[in-house]
């Protein structure tokens, strides 16, 4: 019986937590989600992928004039204008190839995370938001952390 448990136990976690990884090719730019994650939109625009919990949203802009600082502005700015309620976290990040800021927060209730970030090896630079329900702030957060560029 005990085993019985661990074992379902230790499905559960496998299951909650499998992912895939997606690549944008537009842009030369993977990260993971997880496994149950259904692509929307997949243009040289806008990717857009999400499950019942979590809402992945990147949107690219090029200029070879943005740096780190204007980054940090940037997040800074649009968690402003969307009128976050509550912060609970902002730094930087530097994932492989990219670096910039982010925001953790909650917006009237609904959680998020905006990222704004530039591929150091190149003048593309992009704008990811994660929304998530209540209990996959650990996911949200994996997943922002997952970015990496690739040629």
């Amino acid at each position: 019986m005990k085993n019985r448990l661990l074992f379902a136990l230790l499905f559960l976690s496998t299951a909650a937590f499998s992912q895939q990884k997606m690549l944008w090719d537009a842009h030369g730019i993977g990260f993971a989600v997880p496994s149950n994650f259904r692509v929307e939109t997949n243009n040289v625009d806008e990717f857009s992928a999400s499950n019942d919990n979590l809402y992945l949203s990147i949107l690219p802009f090029q200029d070879e004039e943005i740096t780190k600082d204007n980054l940090a502005d940037a997040v800074l700015s649009a968690a402003h204008e969307m009128n976050y309620d509550h912060v609970t976290e902002v730094d930087e990040v530097d994932l492989q190839d990219f670096t910039g800021y982010y925001v953790l927060g909650e917006i009237e209730g609904v959680h998020a995370v905006i990222m704004a970030m530039m591929d150091t090896e190149s003048s593309t630079n992009m704008m990811v938001v994660i929304v998530y329900n209540e209990g996959y702030e650990r996911s949200a957060v994996e997943m922002a952390k997952s970015f990496f560029a690739y040629d």
